[in-house]
């Protein structure tokens, strides 16, 4: 799969689509979420409901992120990690969180926007691949926001009054379609409340510092060298 990957690097999305014999979105229709899904079919990973519940490709343990960056490598906007459940979350610890389950292992392709803002989401340009796992400090860093999030916010009943100000590496964001969208969570007096629905993200900061940091060596799955670039 990583062989894949890396031989899409230069290739646009346009590109991509064409060759999947999908439409590119133009005008103003939402693009978001497109150019993941066009990665995912062109890698062939399974089905959304699967990945929902695990890692897009399930028998290598991988999760395939796409980054909008700009020539910089600087992240254009934070990195979806997976949505909450508020009143599970609440029992976990970091070692039995399905957000650390989500970055054991992720695939990041790079998608370089280009500089004229009248060009289309198909003229993203996939810049590099790289295969990340949290080394000792990231894992670290993860640990500490995750842990701040559960015990002073959703332990408490308090899980209304997190903003994306909070986390180093992590943020907790709206992730609702609308403000109608919400979840049963706990309330401060141990009541079930309603709040809006909720996820996990990668601050842009982190990612690049992923993006332009060592990659990690082959660990024996076959994968071979784990980034590829422009």
């Amino acid at each position: 799969m990583l062989g894949h990957a890396r031989a899409l690097v230069g290739m646009t999305l346009a590109d991509l689509a064409d060759g999947l014999g999908l439409p590119v979105p133009v005008g103003n229709v939402r693009t978001k979420g497109w150019a993941g899904t066009i990665i995912e079919r062109e890698l062939g990973a399974g089905d959304s409901g699967a990945a929902a519940r695990g890692p897009d490709f399930a028998a290598l343990g991988i999760e395939l992120k796409t980054v909008p960056v700009d020539r910089a490598c600087s992240p254009q906007e934070s990195t979806a990690v997976c949505q909450i459940d508020p009143i599970t979350i609440a029992g976990e610890s970091w070692e039995t969180s399905y957000v650390r389950r989500k970055l054991s292992r992720v695939l990041f392709v790079v998608l370089e926007i280009p500089e004229d803002d009248r060009a289309s989401v198909g003229d993203r340009r996939v810049a590099a691949v790289t295969l990340w796992s949290p080394s000792t400090a990231q894992d670290r860093i993860l640990r500490a926001d995750f842990e701040l999030f559960v015990r002073d916010y959703f332990r408490r009943g308090r899980a209304a009054e997190i903003t994306g100000h909070q986390g180093t590496a992590l943020q907790v964001r709206p992730k609702g379609r609308d403000a109608a969208d919400t979840r049963r969570a706990y309330g401060p007096d141990g009541t079930a409340v309603q709040i809006g629905k909720c996820g996990f993200y990668l601050r842009p900061s982190f990612v690049r510092a992923v993006l332009l940091g060592p990659a990690d060596s082959d660990d024996g799955a076959g994968l071979g060298s784990a980034t590829a670039r422009l």
